[in-house]
């Protein structure tokens, strides 16, 4: 199997390609892996997602980081969810012997959860819209792109996985200048960020926050890549994909 590996952010995407990382760029990785950077959102996911099948990709993995919707859901933990909703309410589920496999490897090393997670179609930035999507959800997390991803795997019938590190548990607050100032591809825009922070110099100590939860979500990424490898412990064909 070659796993096509999507992730949205350059952060999220330098974790596994160890260099610099052009927006829409595809870069294979040790053992037959292939990783994109695609850009926020659910569009550009799966437009990642079709040309890494088109590139040979076998399997599919939406990587990268995701928001907590519940208390215990902290910074730093990984998520492997069992099943993906996406804004529509539709219900796409993971590949379950692929999905034992890697909980079984990380268990011991991360603190893990399975269980749900949801896609939503904008940054949520506070603790009220994060409680909010949870009622709707019932999700212990969100991200912006693993439905989309789920329904090109589903649709081209070959495995699929979501491996997630929380960056921003449910009481974290994103702030207005992060959000104005960082692009879809995580790139941060330095004088748009300066300006925001001289309309709103209270922002700067939650910006030093939002950092320091950043090191913890890539330090939980990349302790996965240590135990598993670039190609996520791949089943070796795709005879057991849910396609659900």
């Amino acid at each position: 199997m070659r796993p096509g590996i999507i992730a949205a952010i350059a952060a999220e995407a330098r974790i596994l390609a160890k260099v610099p990382i052009s927006a829409g760029e595809l870069i294979y990785l040790p053992e037959g892996s292939m990783v994109s950077l695609s850009g926020r959102g659910a569009n550009r996911a799966r437009s990642a997602a079709q040309i890494l099948l088109e590139k040979g990709a076998t399997a599919l993995v939406s990587w990268g980081f995701a928001g907590g919707l519940l208390p215990w859901v902290s910074t730093g933990s990984l998520i492997l969810p069992e099943s993906i909703i996406a804004p529509d309410q539709s219900v796409y589920h993971v590949d379950p012997v692929w999905h034992e496999r890697l909980c079984s490897r990380l268990e011991t090393y991360v603190g893990l959860y399975r269980g749900t997670i949801a896609e939503s179609a904008v940054v949520l930035a506070d603790c009220a819209e994060k409680t909010a999507f949870f009622h709707r959800t019932g999700a212990l997390a969100v991200d912006m792109e693993s439905a989309s991803i789920a329904l090109a795997a589903k649709e081209a019938r070959v495995p699929f996985i979501v491996i997630r590190a929380i960056l921003d548990g449910m009481e974290v607050v994103i702030p207005r200048s992060a959000l104005n100032s960082i692009d879809e591809f995580g790139r941060v825009h330095p004088s748009r960020l300066l300006s925001c922070l001289v309309r709103r110099p209270a922002e700067f100590m939650t910006l030093v926050r939002l950092g320091r939860n950043f090191q913890a979500a890539r330090a939980t990424l990349t302790t996965v890549v240590r135990q598993v490898g670039c190609n996520m412990l791949c089943p070796r064909d795709g005879k057991n994909a849910a396609h659900r």
